[in-house]
Formats: C-alpha cells, sequence, structure tokens
C-alpha cells in the first residue's frame, strides 16, 4: 500500500488565528465596515494563495518550527525562509516552482495582516523570480497566430469532407480544433473560453455574434465585449460547428440556418453530451495543438502567442496588446506575455514602447468600440490579419 506524504497543511487544520484572518482578508464589507484585503480575489487566486500558504504552514510544522499562536508575519524570519526554500529544493521543485510557492506566501501574509512588514519576503521573492529558470522552453512553442489557424482550417476540412458518417469522437476532434482556432481569433482567458453560453454571453445580435461578460466575470473586472471575426472560413466552420458538430455531441440533430440565433446552453460540449470544464477545455486543446502542430499550445500559451505577434511584427500595436490581453498595466504584457525577442524584433519594440509612453496615446488601435460602448469590438483578429 502506496503512503501519501503530506507537504501541506489543510485550511482546517491551520492554526485559529490564521484562519480567522484569512476569513477576515476574503470578508465582503458592508457600507460601515470595509472589505478584506483579498475580498476582490477571484476564486481561482484565492484557492491558489490558500494553497500555497498551506504548503508553509505544512513545512514549519514538519520542521518542527510552527508556532500556532504566533503571528504569520512574525513566522517570516530569514531562518524559517532558508530552510523553507531549502526543502522546496528537497522535494525536486523548480526554480519557477519555488518562486511561485514564496509568492503565494507572500500575498498571503499581505492580506492577512496588511500593516505587516514585508521587506525580507519581497527581497526573497524578487531574487528568486530573477534566478528562476523555466524548465520548459516557452520560446520553441511560440507559433504565430496565422499557422495556427491554418493547421485547424485544415482540420476541420478534412472532418466536414470525409464521407463516412459523423462519430462521436471525429465531432469532438472537429470541436477540439475550433476551440483551438477560436482562440487564435479571440485570445480570451480560459475560464471565459469555458463560459462561453449561447443566447447569454455569447449572442447574435446586429448581424454579428457578440461575446460579452460583465466585470465580475473577468480578472481585471472590466466588462469584456468583443464581436467574433467576420473572416469568410471562420464562419463557415462556426457555423459548421453550430448546425452539425454541436448537435452530434448533444446526440440530437442538425441546427438548420435560421434557427442559429435562437440556440441556448453551453458552446463547447463533451463527448457525453454536457458542458465542458475549463480544465476539459485545456486538455483538449493542448492534445489537438500537439497532433496539429508538433507543440503542445495551451490557452495560456495562446495569448503569449497573440501578443508576440502583434510584438514582433507591429511593434506599434504594443499598447493595443495590453488592451486585448486585459492587462491595466503595459509592465504586465511586456514580463509575462512579451515573446518578441524571441521572434527577433529586437531593440524597435522598446523604441516604440517608449514613444508610446511618453505620448499616452494608449490603445488607439484597440479603441473601437462596439454597441454597448464597453470595450474593443474585435479582441484581436482584426490585427493578427494584418500580421
Amino acid at each position: 500500500m502506496t503512503t501519501v506524504v503530506r507537504t501541506s497543511l489543510p485550511l482546517d487544520a491551520w492554526p485559529e488565528g490564521d484562519r480567522s484572518l484569512w476569513k477576515a482578508a476574503l470578508r465582503q464589507g458592508t457600507i460601515f465596515d470595509p472589505d478584506g484585503a483579498a475580498a476582490h480575489w477571484a476564486e481561482e487566486t484565492r484557492r491558489q494563495v490558500a494553497k500555497g500558504y498551506s504548503k508553509w504552514l505544512g513545512a514549519l510544522h514538519d520542521l518542527g518550527l510552527l508556532a500556532a499562536e504566533t503571528a504569520p508575519a512574525a513566522r517570516v524570519t530569514e531562518d524559517h525562509l532558508r530552510r523553507y526554500v531549502a526543502l522546496l529544493k528537497a522535494q525536486g521543485l523548480a526554480s519557477v516552482s519555488i518562486a511561485s510557492r514564496v509568492t503565494d506566501l507572500m500575498e498571503a501574509v499581505r492580506v492577512m495582516e496588511p500593516e505587516a512588514n514585508l521587506s525580507l519576503l519581497r527581497s526573497l521573492v524578487s531574487t528568486l523570480q530573477q534566478r528562476a529558470q523555466p524548465s520548459r522552453n516557452k520560446a520553441r512553442r511560440i507559433k504565430r497566430p496565422g499557422e495556427i489557424w491554418e493547421a485547424c482550417a485544415a482540420e476541420m476540412t478534412r472532418i466536414t469532407t470525409d464521407p463516412t458518417p459523423l462519430s462521436i469522437e471525429t465531432a469532438s476532434r472537429y470541436r477540439d480544433a475550433f476551440a483551438l482556432g477560436f482562440l487564435v481569433w479571440s485570445p480570451i482567458r480560459r475560464r471565459n473560453l469555458a463560459a462561453l453560453t449561447l443566447g447569454e454571453t455569447l449572442r447574435f445580435q446586429a448581424g454579428r455574434w457578440r461575446v460579452a461578460f460583465g466585470p465580475e466575470a473577468t480578472k481585471d473586472k472590466t466588462h469584456l465585449t468583443f464581436a467574433l471575426p467576420d473572416d469568410e472560413d471562420y464562419q463557415t466552420a462556426f457555423a459548421q460547428y453550430l448546425r452539425v458538430i454541436r448537435p452530434k455531441l448533444l446526440r440530437g440533430t442538425d441546427c438548420t440556418p435560421d434557427g442559429l440565433p435562437q440556440l441556448c446552453g453551453p458552446l463547447w460540449v463533451s463527448t457525453r453530451g454536457t458542458a465542458m470544464t475549463a480544465h476539459a477545455l485545456y486538455y483538449a486543446i493542448t492534445r489537438c495543438s500537439e497532433r496539429l502542430l508538433g507543440a503542445p499550445l495551451n490557452p495560456h500559451l495562446l495569448r503569449d502567442c497573440a501578443a508576440s505577434a502583434i510584438t514582433s511584427e507591429r511593434p506599434d500595436y504594443v499598447l493595443a496588446a495590453a488592451r486585448i490581453l486585459g492587462h491595466s498595466q503595459l509592465s504586465t504584457t511586456l514580463s509575462h506575455y512579451e515573446q518578441a525577442s524571441m521572434l527577433e524584433a529586437g531593440a524597435h519594440l522598446q523604441e516604440v514602447v517608449a514613444e508610446a509612453q511618453s505620448r499616452r496615446t494608449s490603445y488607439e488601435v484597440a479603441t473601437t468600440r462596439d454597441s454597448t460602448g464597453e470595450g474593443p469590438d474585435t479582441p484581436f483578429h482584426d490585427l493578427w490579419k494584418d500580421i
């Protein structure tokens, strides 16, 4: 029998003081009481930081250093941090993962004790991030949007022209290719991709299919609205998915063209006829891209591909890339997504960034508003067609 070795302390096993501070950090305030420091965090962020803090408490417990009566910030000593990092290395974690663990620890302490001095943690996080080496070479997996879409289109054409009866398995392959292609044209975040629902977040209005998410559904708490591309090949592929592929997965009959605007329910349907989860979409898209392109492109990496294509071929669009990807700060785009140096963009990008920042004409390309006036009409496709 295999023994499971726990490396974390579950939330219900945290010291009582830590649980109380964490609960207070997540609390939604009233008109008289302010929100907790983490009240605005998305559920996924809360889980991630809580998991990281559980790892920290688990390590302290295993090392015999966890004093339940000690406040979270008081436990963050240089000796404890050195021993924690050494333990993570001994567990075989990559340098990027170690930096992420310590970052989660810092964020947890920050929201639990907003007045705490975090200079030691910030210094350690900075050092670890500078030294972190990705275990996988992202540069080799970056693909140009046009290349990805061509592979998706070819796969969907093979399926639609195949004379054999459509099976559930074949329908799922078309779905995966279209989902990959969807992110090529509209590189939204995975949770928004999974939440696309016909008749709700995806509607046929004024002759076009339009996506609309409220601020409560986006990471940066702003509206996300855009129209799907009017490219003929894209529209043909989308119509085929709605008319034939999706009904097959739902165990129904083909939908007529006139019935498309009235469709409702999840856009992405599993082989069991149910809505696909964000997790299922992640693996479906990754598997599909590896099969079609020889490189596993997950939904997040496709956002890198989008930003890289813009900033490498059209560096004057770098501010548009930030707006398209939902970043309120240009630094986020540059530090996390900009792979232009990998694609030989060179120093011209930096010149453009400096000039654009000095002029403060942010997002001139990406501020075309749709009928709601709440966001760019197209998040990416009007740009990459020219790349």
